[in-house]
């Protein structure tokens, strides 16, 4: 979707629902939501099911990217060619840029919660730093992945 700013419809509400079973079992001090309207509304389910009701802060900066007049296309590997060969697509470096604020997050808060999405997912596992158990690039609405930093060389 982009950022369109469309509500969760009931699937994903149902879908939040379920994630929020299992991140209810997890310590949280804060969640770091996307201002985009179905994250906001992502996290406000998490907190209000999670036993310890933590804190939302809107972080602007966990946007989904800027994908121009690709914006709510599917994005196959050709179109993600020609999309990342765009001056109207919100470059990559500039989203890795953008991302910054989290290492200043990480280093504030021991259990934080990021709502956001699948382009911001894939910034912090390909270029910044951070590893998740999981192999694929895109995320599923609504799942739940727990990503650490690496500090090594690859």
């Amino acid at each position: 979707m982009g950022r369109q700013d469309f509500p969760l419809n009931q699937t994903g509400i149902r879908q939040v629902e379920v994630a929020a079973e299992t991140i209810a079992r997890i310590p949280l001090q804060i969640i770091m939501t996307s201002p985009l309207l179905r994250a906001r509304q992502t996290a406000e389910l998490i907190a209000n099911q999670h036993p310890e009701s933590p804190v939302i802060q809107i972080a602007d900066w966990l946007t989904e990217r800027d994908f121009g007049p690709y914006e709510g296309k599917l994005k196959t590997d050709t179109a993600r060619t020609e999309m990342n060969a765009s001056d109207c697509v919100e470059s990559l470096e500039h989203l890795a840029k953008r991302l910054r604020p989290l290492a200043e997050a990480v280093d504030a808060y021991e259990h934080l919660l990021i709502v956001s999405h699948s382009g911001v997912y894939r910034r912090l596992v390909e270029s910044l730093g951070y590893q998740s158990p999981k192999e694929h690039k895109s995320l599923r609405n609504a799942e739940f992945v727990s990503l650490t930093r690496y500090f090594g060389t690859r």
